[in-house]
């Protein structure tokens, strides 16, 4: 007999024991990265409150044309909709004498038509997102699209818990 056999399957051992050895390196790393984040996950506990705006149409247009009058030209600007409907819905931002303007965070999820802006506490465990929006029926008010106001439609509140 010819010693193929043994070289053939040390052949097949020499490919197939680098593969399962890589299989197994790959599932130890990928274990210990899943039980590293529940471990994270554990630590901060986030707790959310949405809370969706009604949309008055003939409310919105009242305003629309007050500011077409050329009064609360700020109604146009996204980022002040966005102090001022937080500073009416949240009580910890209601009586604060500092531009809240510096603790804006813009989430990068800005359009023609939605904003997004996310304000934070002194403390940092809670959080207010703001959602903006313009209207496609706004444009027979306002005129143009960019004289279009901005109107609150969401409010959310993300509270995180740290266990110290």
């Amino acid at each position: 007999m010819n010693g193929n056999g043994t070289n053939n399957r040390r052949n097949k051992l020499c490919v197939i024991l680098p593969v399962v050895l890589r299989i197994t390196f790959c599932l130890a790393l990928w274990t210990l990265g899943a039980r590293t984040m529940t471990v994270i996950e554990a630590q901060t506990r986030e707790h959310r409150v949405v809370r969706d705006l009604p949309v008055d149409h003939a409310r919105a247009e009242s305003l629309q044309r007050w500011v077409n009058a050329g009064h609360d030209a700020w109604c146009r600007d996204a980022k002040s909709v966005a102090v001022m409907t937080v500073s009416r819905t949240v009580p910890e931002f209601a009586n604060y004498d500092f531009e809240l303007a510096s603790l804006v965070n813009n989430d990068g999820k800005t359009s023609a038509r939605r904003a997004v802006y996310t304000f934070h506490s002194i403390d940092g465990r809670t959080s207010y997102r703001i959602t903006l929006r313009r209207f496609g029926w706004q444009n027979k008010t306002a005129g143009s699209p960019d004289a279009r106001i901005w109107i609150p439609v969401r409010t959310e509140t993300i509270k995180r818990d740290s266990l110290d």
